[in-house]
């Protein structure tokens, strides 16, 4: 009989699924963990036909457990239960290796269907995959996760890493490449193993500049042109870098926002909001409401409505530092006609303040009624922490 594994540490939630597949238990036997410890110890006891997991969990989290199915069972196939799913991620990921993504909290209906019909596949030959370097990526993004991440390939002995801060990509090694170079060698690899490494002890500096999306979809198409699956460098990095050890990060770090050069990155930067559905304007703000720059496909007048989203913003902000609850980060305003999402990036310990070499800065992103607001906002987290740099 097929076994099918619900990884989850709300134990609650664990019961109402036994209780609820009770009645499939002729075509499939339900066993369950609360976290990614006790999952991987069924998992070697066990034959395991399908996983499903949350990502959030203590002790061992649902990526350590995705990094352990990869490196130990890449047969077996894996659903990721997530409070940040939208269709456009979910089909990234999909195409990536993880089958789907289920938003939490999780329909049940939506679950079985899901179970029965990959353990369908799974019975009558269909081609289920593991999970790629590609799909971890996507993941650690969308959860806004700060991790190093040790990619190694067994074959070649060469390794790696990939260092994250806040799901933003800063920067990575491998043999002896670096930055977006060390990330196109990745991803050339069939059969890497990965795992998890404390975050070193160092603030680390960014020197990765393209966006992960570019980064993925630029190393597939440069493996797919090689035949032999290795990367060409046309400028091979001559550079040292000591495998067992993090990244590191050297070089200028410019925190001016004059110049042409830095106004036409940020302007490319912002350009990645044209892919939300229903965008109309994002513009970056200084903290006292001075336009920056801007990408606007409405024709509206966003210094204005900046100014105005700004004041709403600062006014948010000392409200719930009255109230005791921590700095707000983000408001939103849902009216008739659209959205308006303005949200704050101090790097100070004042959020009124602004500290020589932090950022700080304020965001202000507008999507039509229609628009794809969970997209918007996840990408206005990530797009942010691009533009800091320019505003140290």
């Amino acid at each position: 009989m097929k076994k099918v594994l619900i990884v989850d540490d709300e134990e609650q939630l664990l019961l109402t699924m036994q209780a609820g597949f009770e009645s499939f238990k002729d075509r499939f036997e339900i066993l369950t963990a609360r976290d990614g410890i006790q999952a991987s110890e069924i998992l070697a006891a066990t034959r395991i036909d399908l996983v499903v997991t949350d990502l959030k969990m203590p002790e061992m989290d649902g990526f350590a457990l995705l990094a352990f199915l990869k490196n130990n069972f890449p047969e077996i196939p894996a659903i990721v239960m997530t409070a940040f799913a939208t269709p456009d991620i979910e089909t990234r990921l999909d195409q990536a290796g993880i089958i789907r993504m289920l938003e939490k909290p999780v329909d049940f209906e939506e679950l079985t269907q899901l179970i029965t019909d990959q353990l369908e596949k799974s019975h009558t030959g269909g081609v289920l995959t593991g999970i790629s370097l590609q799909s971890f990526l996507q993941l650690i993004e969308m959860e806004q996760n700060t991790c190093l991440m040790e990619v190694s390939s067994p074959k070649s002995k060469q390794q790696g890493f990939l260092y994250f801060n806040k799901g933003v990509l800063y920067d990575a090694v491998y043999d002896n490449r670096i930055a977006e170079d060390a990330v196109y060698a990745m991803i050339a690899v069939d059969d890497v193993k990965i795992s998890f490494r404390p975050l070193p002890a160092k603030k680390m500096k960014r020197r990765i500049k393209a966006s992960l999306m570019t980064l993925i979809m630029e190393g597939v198409r440069r493996k797919d042109e090689n035949e032999d699956g290795v990367i060409l460098l046309e400028d091979p990095v001559e550079e040292n870098t000591d495998q067992t050890d993090p990244p590191v990060v050297t070089g200028d770090n410019d925190t001016s926002t004059k110049g042409d050069n830095n106004m036409a990155e940020m302007k490319e930067i912002l350009e990645k909001f044209k892919s939300v559905d229903g965008f109309q304007a994002v513009g970056v703000f200084s903290p006292n409401g001075e336009m920056v720059s801007e990408c606007n496909v409405a024709g509206i007048n966003l210094a204005e409505v900046g100014a105005l989203a700004n004041d709403v913003l600062l006014k948010a902000q000392k409200s719930t530092d009255i109230m005791h609850v921590g700095r707000g980060q983000m408001v939103h305003v849902e009216a008739p006609k659209g959205h308006v999402i303005c949200r704050c990036l101090n790097e100070s310990t004042d959020f009124s303040a602004t500290t020589s070499g932090r950022a700080h800065l304020h965001m202000v992103l507008l999507l039509d009624a229609e628009g794809n607001l969970a997209m918007g906002k996840m990408k206005a987290a990530s797009v942010i922490q691009e533009l800091a740099e320019f505003f140290r």
